[in-house]
């Protein structure tokens, strides 16, 4: 069975070996839809002279200190996430080795909204100003290209508001998802800024109910019947006064399933801000997209029995959940809590169709075959 080893960076050293032994629980919160966060609880005690906190007084968490979590699982290596330090959390006891210190840090979108900004963007689509904001930041741009490109004769998109807070608007009209992740290879910080990765090829497979073949400790499903929607999005063309429509009754995802839904309710947008014809059909879409992720689970699994790092952001593939429930499933959210226990990886995955694809292999490319 893989081994787990895990190593904190602070700064740019290794932390210290003393540093590393006071750790007693890490928790790695990575997520496609809100900021990835680290929870790292360190026991700490009183010096001899009672002057100090070992840990409170000596670890050096300023503010935004930089950390970064990295974990080896059998043969491969993943860099969690890369943070930055925004909470110290002591609780000092008198009962001894009960008091502790959490250090709480996000990743590089808590510098993204440090500032709140007023300014143009002219003659640019929004694709264009996710590139541009990433690289400001020092983040690697992963980008789908959007349009239209506005000119500044027309239409000049305006950002009030952090520069996290603004590409998210962004993204939303777009139907795209807007996050943070570290490379897990290479452990540099990537912004995305792009439609749902639905279409890649599953990182791996998780085996609910199969006695010793399973490797997932639980797996609890909810089915929303009332989530899937067909959508309008009126508007009014501010140039010319003509009203403007766009209507979608599907989603334009590829199906992580072989039987869509087929009853949708109906739901009217507003608010877009939006008025030409085009850029409605975008806006409706997304709503219809998001509308169409009507099939969501929770889960757990020891990570050393998977064998591998579940990422945020791709698919994978679920067995043994019965014909409707089996299947692709999209990575939402992954918190890895390392302990004392042992490592376990706690997932929220969604699907936007049911059943089984005949293009479905379960073939394990990452988690040890079961």
């Amino acid at each position: 069975m893989p081994k787990l080893t895990y190593s904190l960076t602070i700064g740019a050293l290794p932390a210290s070996s003393d540093l590393i032994e006071a750790i007693r629980r890490i928790e790695v919160e990575t997520h496609i839809g809100l900021a990835s966060m680290v929870r790292i609880r360190f026991a700490t005690g009183l010096s001899s002279d009672g002057g100090s906190w070992s840990v409170l007084d000596d670890a050096g968490f300023d503010r935004l200190t930089k950390l970064s979590v990295k974990v080896q699982c059998g043969s491969g290596s993943s860099t969690l996430i890369n943070a930055q330090v925004i909470e110290v959390r002591p609780m000092l006891t008198a009962k001894p080795r009960e008091s502790y210190v959490d250090v709480i840090a996000m990743d590089a979108t808590v510098s993204m909204n440090l500032e709140h900004k007023v300014r143009p963007w002219a003659n640019m689509s929004d694709s264009s100003i996710a590139s541009m904001i990433f690289a400001e930041h020092g983040l690697k741009p992963v980008v789908d290209t959007t349009q239209p490109v506005h000119q500044e004769s027309d239409v000049v998109t305006m950002q009030r508001g952090g520069d996290a807070q603004f590409l998210r608007r962004l993204a939303a009209r777009n139907g795209f998802e807007m996050y943070v992740a570290a490379d897990p290879l290479l452990g540099i910080d990537e912004g995305h800024f792009h439609a749902p990765k639905v279409d890649g090829t599953p990182q791996g497979v998780l085996t609910v109910g199969a006695g010793s073949e399973a490797n997932v400790d639980s797996f609890e499903l909810r089915h929303d019947l009332l989530r899937p929607a067909k959508v309008s999005a009126p508007g009014l063309d501010w140039r010319t006064l003509q009203s403007q429509a766009a209507s979608v009754d599907q989603t334009a995802l590829t199906r992580l399933g072989a039987s869509p839904e087929s009853d949708r309710r109906s739901l009217r947008a507003s608010g877009s801000g939006l008025s030409e014809t085009g850029e409605l059909q975008g806006f409706a879409q997304s709503l219809a997209d998001r509308a169409a992720w009507a099939v969501s689970c929770e889960g757990e699994i020891a990570g050393v029995t998977y064998g591998d790092v579940i990422r945020p952001g791709l698919p994978i593939n679920v067995r043994g959940a019965g014909t409707s429930f089996s299947g692709t499933y999209y990575v939402e959210r992954v918190l890895h809590v390392i302990s004392g226990d042992g490592y376990k990886q706690k997932f929220t995955l969604k699907r936007n169709a049911l059943g089984v694809r005949l293009t479905d292999t379960f073939v394990e490319t990452g988690a040890v075959s079961v």
